[in-house]
């Protein structure tokens, strides 16, 4: 992303293998970005830096300088690890955190942090992870992104499109459609397929158009499922480099992911990245609350 602003990319750290893993794929990025990365380790008000925490701090930054991230700076610092990370985010360009670790369960590979801050904080949170947990993140194929028509969908779709500039990689934009509806409980739709299958071409044909005329070099490939969004975006996650997804609502913890968001930062083989919430113009002209994406 030539130009990108100076905001750090703030990493959550401890010892696991999965905070390391996206302390590497934070610094690779800062150095495409050419911004500073910022290495977050927080620990019990009454614990005392032990001299092997400081020992694998500093081993992720000379790894980082390595790297040809920017300045990196490095914080251990007493306090609740959720709270003290929204703190951080409020600066940031993005937010990055492992996955399997900590607070990770049977089935769902993400742990209570990343499932607390993905979407409710001002910045993009990328969770990071590989298939398996000794699998590292996949170093190629395409930035896949879902999109609706909303303008959570929108911002998503164009800071994909900043992503996949910057790691010269190619942006598949995928549209899910689907007859059957689940609003006001579940029910077929009035239209034939024929239709459904048209107004998707049609929001994809606008959405693609939109990001080629701001990234006239980007290779973009425009996919249109009968599908679920989730099982769509899932099944590509499998060949992708990430995944990114937007979130509709406004930046407050106490509001969850929508389901789609969710099950991708819990259960996608790569990582994913959610975007900053949208908040929505009321009738009155003042910001609401949207649903949250689904």
């Amino acid at each position: 992303m030539d130009g990108h602003d100076e905001r750090p990319i703030v990493v959550g750290v401890d010892a696991s293998d999965s905070a390391r893993v996206a302390a590497d794929w934070a610094a690779d990025l800062a150095a495409v970005w050419g911004a500073p990365l910022h290495l977050l380790h927080t620990v019990p008000d009454t614990q005392v830096p032990s001299v092997a925490a400081l020992a694998w701090l500093r081993e992720l930054s000379d790894a980082a300088e390595r790297s040809g991230a920017g300045p990196s700076r490095v914080e251990m610092i007493p306090g609740a690890t959720i709270d003290l990370l929204a703190d951080r985010a409020a600066s940031a360009g993005m937010l990055v955190l492992g996955s399997y670790g900590e607070g990770a369960w049977a089935g769902m590979l993400a742990g209570t942090a990343a499932l607390a801050l993905a979407g409710h904080v001002p910045c993009p949170v990328a969770v990071i992870r590989g298939a398996e947990p000794t699998l590292a993140p996949p170093p190629g194929g395409p930035v896949v992104v879902g999109v609706d028509g909303s303008a959570a969908s929108h911002e998503a779709l164009l800071f994909a499109a900043d992503l996949a500039a910057s790691l010269g990689a190619r942006l598949v934009v995928v549209h899910a459609w689907s007859d059957v509806s689940a609003e006001h409980g579940l029910h077929r739709r009035s239209e034939d397929q024929a239709e459904l299958v048209a107004q998707g071409r049609a929001l994809l044909d606008e959405e693609t158009r939109a990001v080629t005329e701001l990234q006239p070099g980007l290779a973009v490939a425009d996919e249109l499922a009968n599908d679920t969004v989730l099982s769509a975006l899932l099944d590509r996650a499998h060949r992708a480099r990430m995944v990114v997804v937007g979130h509709r609502g406004v930046p407050a913890r106490g509001m969850g992911l929508g389901s789609t968001s969710r099950a991708l930062v819990g259960f996608a083989p790569c990582p994913v990245v959610v975007t900053p919430p949208v908040p929505v113009v009321s009738a009155r002209g003042g910001p609401g609350v949207a649903e949250p994406a689904r």
